[in-house]
């Protein structure tokens, strides 16, 4: 999905691109590795992600022509690292939803004892991520990387988020910033949607879940017995 246009729409690719990006998106282990993300998304995030449900289907009914790229995962935005020495510098992934998740996952032959940690800079961690592993981080907000690999390693990495400005764009009446702001009352209704400062960031904190909390927000988003 492209979200550098004035509507979301599918990422327009040349033809031997688009061709090389089906095969990826219907390799049916591609399709495992993204659905698990999501899937730990919904065990450790109820609340949020019951929050992406109702955002993103509003979107894709809204825009019938949009195209999940997996049936079984809740990520409208897929990256693929493909290395073969793919290594990413410390960052903030300013286009995903600022307290939204970020699914990764790492692929590739090296030590993880020595070569390819995930680091967060804010948190002072830095963690083994081994091949095959999966973690999901807030990466608007933490910023984060992963360490050098030794001569001769691999590495590849599969990531899915949501753009911040998908949930924005349907938050504002399925219109842009601009698009508001150009209607009569658009200053008014720009500041009732994002309401006082502080206030979205109060209420995405409310949707994390504490461990202790999992079983009760579970029952609440899913209505899960």
């Amino acid at each position: 999905m492209s979200f550098f246009i004035k509507r979301p729409g599918m990422l327009v690719l040349p033809p031997r691109q688009r061709c090389l990006l089906n095969e990826l998106l219907n390799n049916k282990y591609i399709r495992r590795i993204c659905g698990f993300q999501s899937s730990g998304f919904r065990t450790f995030g109820p609340k949020m992600f019951k929050e992406y449900v109702l955002t993103l289907k509003a979107l894709f009914d809204h825009f019938p022509a949009l195209e999940h790229n997996f049936t079984n995962s809740i990520f409208p935005v897929v990256t693929f690292n493909l290395g073969p020495d793919s290594v990413t510098f410390s960052h903030l992934d300013f286009h995903n939803n600022p307290l939204g998740w970020c699914g990764i996952t790492n692929g590739g032959d090296f030590d993880p004892k020595k070569s390819a940690q995930l680091f967060m800079e804010q948190l002072k961690l830095v963690i083994e991520f081994p091949s095959g592993a999966t973690t999901l981080i807030p990466s608007a907000v933490i910023t984060h990387g992963n360490t050098p690999l030794a001569a001769g390693e691999t590495r590849c990495a599969i990531t899915q988020y949501a753009a911040g400005g998908l949930f924005r764009y349907v938050k504002y009446g399925f219109k842009t910033t601009e698009q508001l702001l150009a209607q009569p009352g658009g200053r008014d209704l720009k500041a009732m949607f994002d309401g006082a400062p502080g206030k979205r960031a109060r209420e995405g904190l409310q949707l994390f879940s504490k461990v202790d909390e999992l079983a009760a927000d579970h029952k609440a988003a899913f209505n899960s017995k």
